[in-house]
């Protein structure tokens, strides 16, 4: 066999198929990517509304205060109301946990639980917040100052948010029991002091 008949026979179809497949390949590629894309980007977005909802209440690097709290509880969801639950800690009981709620009653849970106007407190995120579906889920720091005593407390929470961002759940999971023995030894001091 001459060696134009081999470049005929069997390296030319060869080297068409390279060329027919290779287009195919980045089509096949390009088709991918925004798929690939747009589901990044939506775990990017619902990321950054669970920290957007978190740090109203929890603004970074200072107290929380009443109207971080109302800003907080006007950010709830009124599209899935029925949805809404709120643990705070998770598995607390009556009391620390609220489901079909509106901005009102989560503010009155927060300004009868926890009212900044009475104790200083905020929460950290010490994580990287994961994201699965519209449920975020990360580690976070509870601190709050009591005159010279300072009290913190770790704890696991997730968030749910709306398509628009807004709350549908929050679920905290902390030791409760530890929570209230260290604030507990606080206000010890605290009347030891006076």
């Amino acid at each position: 066999m001459k060696k134009s008949s081999i470049i005929h026979v069997i390296i030319f179809p060869i080297m068409m198929g390279i060329i027919t497949i290779t287009p195919l390949f980045h089509l096949t590629c390009l088709l991918l990517l925004p798929t690939t894309s747009s589901a990044y980007m939506g775990a990017e977005i619902i990321r950054a509304h669970c920290i957007s909802a978190f740090e109203l209440a929890f603004p970074k690097q200072q107290w929380t205060t009443e109207n971080d709290l109302r800003a907080f509880a006007a950010n709830v969801s009124t599209d899935r109301k029925a949805d809404t639950y709120f643990a705070c800690p998770l598995g607390g009981g009556i009391g620390s946990e609220l489901s079909n709620f509106d901005s009102a009653d989560l503010l009155d849970w927060f300004l009868t639980a926890f009212n900044p106007n009475v104790l200083r407190y905020t929460e950290m995120i010490m994580s990287e917040v994961s994201v699965v579906n519209n449920v975020c889920s990360m580690d976070k720091l509870f601190f709050a100052s009591i005159g010279n005593c300072h009290v913190h407390a770790m704890s696991r929470l997730m968030i749910e948010v709306d398509e628009d961002g807004k709350l549908v759940q929050w679920l905290d999971h902390f030791d409760q029991e530890d929570l209230n023995q260290k604030m507990g030894v606080c206000n010890l001091q605290l009347g030891d002091e006076l």
